[in-house]
């Protein structure tokens, strides 16, 4: 066991993450997920083997749970960004802890906001292959779609709207080893593009994005079903949950089931 710069909080080692399955237990979310099964991600809690709070980190995402009134919560959230390597991010919760968000906005430092999601619902789909193949063939003329590759993985590195696509793997090889993806091209250019932001055994957390200047014309669905189609083929379940209301018309149109509104916390480090 580790503890972070501060002396608060111990790093969770990945032969430890088992001890971690019950506090989270409360979000269904396949970057816990991910972290839990020791892929990708890091957790923090108070102690161990049972803990009583704690926070997985999972590129720009942070997900809280357990006791709110312990009081190495409120140090967790004021000291987040001492142990996160992301300058921002989204902060979930157990939906039925609804405290976490009181706690949250409370740390004004991080200039938190209130935030909506569209939740989708995590099961196992039986995606229509006709239908991701129509969808890929709205591909507009002067585009390409391609797999990802060393080149592709490089320019997402360089890009804040396609960093998250490849963002919690450690290389390019570690990314095209345990990971895929399927982009759009302009001239060689990434434009739009649907990846693997994390993975678990037999799953992965669906990740979708298009360059602002490329948007509304569907790019984003061809990328998507594309991957889909990727994913069937590799018996992945492809996890998805929504931004926002363009993000979840399209898993709708895929072929996911959509389970309604849920509230989030946008944080930002005050030092970036």
């Amino acid at each position: 066991m580790s503890k972070d710069a501060d002396g608060r909080m111990i790093k969770v080692n990945k032969e430890e993450m088992k001890n971690i399955a019950r506090l989270f237990s409360g979000i269904g979310d396949s970057m816990v997920t991910a972290c839990i099964q020791g892929y990708m991600g890091d957790a923090y809690v108070d102690k161990l083997p049972e803990p009583e709070v704690g926070v997985i980190i999972s590129g720009e995402y942070s997900f809280f749970a357990g006791d709110m009134k312990n009081p190495k919560a409120y140090d967790l959230v004021n000291g987040l960004f001492d142990i996160s390597r992301s300058r921002k991010t989204v902060c979930i919760f157990p939906e039925e802890e609804p405290q976490w968000e009181q706690l949250l906005m409370s740390v004004k430092k991080n200039d938190p906001k209130i935030v909506t999601r569209y939740g989708i619902v995590q099961k196992d789909y039986d995606f229509d292959p006709e239908r991701l193949g129509y969808f890929m063939k709205r591909l507009p003329k002067g585009y390409d779609l391609v797999p990802f590759d060393e080149d592709l993985y490089d320019q997402a590195m360089k890009e804040e709207w396609a960093e998250e696509f490849c963002k919690v793997f450690s290389s390019a090889e570690d990314f095209l080893t345990r990971g895929f993806g399927y982009a759009i091209t302009k001239d060689g250019k990434l434009v739009s593009g649907t990846s693997t932001m994390t993975v678990y055994d037999g799953g992965a957390e669906v990740q979708m994005a298009t360059h602002p200047d490329y948007r509304k014309q569907g790019l984003a669905m061809v990328c998507a079903a594309a991957f889909l189609l990727e994913s069937r083929r590799r018996k992945i379940r492809a996890c998805w949950d929504a931004e926002n209301e363009i993000s979840k018309k399209i898993a709708i149109a895929l072929g996911y089931e959509y389970r309604g509104e849920y509230t989030t916390i946008h944080m930002r480090d005050p030092e970036a």
